[in-house]
């Protein structure tokens, strides 16, 4: 099964794949959302995919099955202070890394995971973080991943 850059024309299928990811971790792990904020979130990230993957600052892969798009991920550059062995002022952050269950164990996951993180080094950066489900966190830890000392307050 091919997999090749996202474009424009596959933010529709890109975004369900966003949503399916969330809802499917909200059935197996404790999440802070509801079914009506992945409803607000999908037109918002809609808008987030056109502008990003236009100005270039986001990339995302797809993998087909017939020309059915059957799995995808996503890269976000960003901007970050320069710390300790990353002087940069850049990082990427993946997101969106989903394949549908019924192509799930083929290792599609790892080839997208692969792409991105290649893309990321093309970019030149030094530092790709990530949010993983329960599901998804072994194939990070076998690609080198490992939790950092991240903390979060959601403002409301």
């Amino acid at each position: 099964m091919p997999i090749r850059p996202a474009t424009s024309s596959d933010i529709p299928v890109l975004v369900k794949h966003r949503r399916w990811m969330f809802e499917e971790m909200m059935k197996v792990q404790p999440v802070i959302y509801t079914m009506a904020d992945l409803d607000t979130m999908e037109e918002p990230y809609r808008r987030h995919l056109d502008q990003h993957l236009k100005s270039g600052t986001l990339r995302a892969w797809v993998v087909e099955d017939e020309n059915r798009i059957v799995a995808s991920g996503a890269l976000e550059l960003y901007l970050w202070p320069p710390r300790p062995g990353d002087v940069t002022e850049r990082a990427g952050l993946v997101h969106s890394v989903y394949v549908a269950r019924a192509y799930r164990r083929r290792g599609l996951a790892r080839r997208i995971m692969d792409t991105i993180v290649d893309a990321g080094r093309a970019q030149g950066l030094k530092t790709v973080t990530l949010h993983s489900s329960d599901a998804g966190r072994h194939i990070y830890e076998t690609m080198g991943f490992h939790a950092t000392s991240e903390m979060r307050l959601t403002l409301r």
